[in-house]
């Protein structure tokens, strides 16, 4: 685990639990609130239950919710 590393908003973090990547959307009361790339059910999580995703699972994040743009 990365010690240095903190889950904010905006960011992506890997459960542990279950190594599912998720959107940081909210800190509250303990518990790091997830939501899967391109939306869908909140989840709570606990903070050291995160981990910071590797490169190749942000970019795989990021594409599943960045639009296609059409060459017309």
């Amino acid at each position: 685990m990365d010690h240095d590393w903190t889950p904010t908003t905006g960011t992506y973090a890997v459960d542990t639990t279950n190594d599912r990547i998720g959107e940081v959307r909210r800190r509250l009361q303990g518990a790091v609130y997830l939501v899967p790339p391109g939306g869908g059910r909140e989840r709570a999580v606990r903070p050291d239950q995160l981990r910071k995703p590797t490169g190749e699972e942000r970019a795989r994040a990021l594409t599943w919710t960045r639009p296609v743009r059409s060459r017309l």
